[in-house]
């Protein structure tokens, strides 16, 4: 579970860190794919954290009630 989480915000993070391609486009489109990158970035590290939060929240749920599969 760990293990997701960080490679979902490793990859969030690089769209937020290096978000531009050298292309011959025009400025429009190039900031249309920032705005876009930044979008995807963000959306993925705030799934990753909903990640852990609800992974963390069923293994107390777990150890409380003393379930196990």
């Amino acid at each position: 579970m760990i293990v997701i989480a960080v490679l979902l915000m490793s990859t969030g993070l690089m769209f937020l860190v290096y978000p531009r391609s050298v292309t011959d486009a025009s400025y429009r489109r190039n900031a249309d794919r920032l705005a876009t990158s930044r979008w995807v970035g963000g959306s993925l590290i705030l799934m990753s954290c909903l990640f852990l939060i609800m992974g963390t929240m069923q293994l107390l749920d777990e150890t409380k009630h003393h379930i196990g599969h």
